[in-house]
């Protein structure tokens, strides 16, 4: 078996939540470069109203950092949640042979009803294989 190493993490948000959204939202453009995996998450706040439909998300990806670019890769990755009560929808990307950029669109029930407060944050992990100052920056001593 082959040596663990471990993972830096950097966090960003690539869709700040709004009061309330009834129309699609498309997130910033996450750069995946340099990164092994990546966790993004989708945080939707509970429905307004009961006969509002689900949420649905869509993870994309492109070379460059034009919308029209950006594709599906594979369809487990669109995904209809159910936003009844709060709730977070999580996925875990494996980065290597993907694209370098990345972006989430969030579309919920598109009438008055279905409003719902939404945001979405990632995670990108880079391996770690050395415990040197390079990897980690500065050292600071505190006495």
């Amino acid at each position: 078996m082959g040596a663990k190493y471990y993972n830096s993490g950097v966090d960003s948000t690539l869709l700040a939540p709004v009061t309330a959204a009834t129309t699609a939202r498309t997130s910033s453009t996450l750069d995946t470069q340099g990164a092994d995996y990546a966790t993004i998450r989708v945080v939707l706040g509970a429905e307004a109203n009961t006969n509002s439909t689900n949420v649905g998300i869509i993870i994309a990806e492109s070379d460059l950092t034009v919308v029209s670019n950006f594709v599906t890769w594979d369809a487990t990755y669109n995904r209809t949640v159910d936003n009844t009560a709060g709730v977070v929808a999580t996925s875990h990307i494996d980065l290597r042979g993907r694209k370098r950029y990345m972006h989430v669109t969030v579309t919920p029930d598109t009438t008055t009803n279905g409003a719902v407060i939404g945001a979405v944050t990632a995670t990108l992990f880079k391996e770690v294989k050395t415990g040197t100052t390079s990897d980690y920056g500065e050292d600071v001593v505190i006495a």
